[in-house]
């Protein structure tokens, strides 16, 4: 419901999603390909291969945020799960060390 939510808001047209979803995609075909092969570190010339997601995505924050969540939500649910309600957590403790309620 949250990511719905999310996707709903920062994706503000169909061709936005797409390029968000296809990127997600890719990611997860890529890492999924290198996790079979054998990684040896500079031996494709002394540069390490990087994935890079679509211009669109680099260029909008929106797009970015959206992707990296995404991309977590896909990698692990958990720590997903766990951030939603760390987050505000930490917020509130640091509002209230800020206002000397806890010293």
């Amino acid at each position: 419901m949250l990511l719905r939510w999310l996707i709903r808001s920062l994706c503000k047209t169909p061709a936005e999603l797409r390029v968000v979803l296809a990127g997600v995609r890719a990611y997860r075909a890529y890492r999924n390909y290198r996790a079979h092969l054998e990684y040896r570190p500079g031996v494709d010339g002394e540069r390490n291969e990087a994935r890079r997601f679509d211009r669109r995505i680099s260029r909008s924050v929106r797009l970015s945020l959206l992707t990296g969540l995404l991309v977590v939500q896909a990698d692990s649910p958990q720590v997903f799960a766990t951030g939603w309600l760390a987050l505000p957590l930490a917020a509130m403790v640091a509002m209230a060390r800020l206002a000397g309620a806890l010293r």
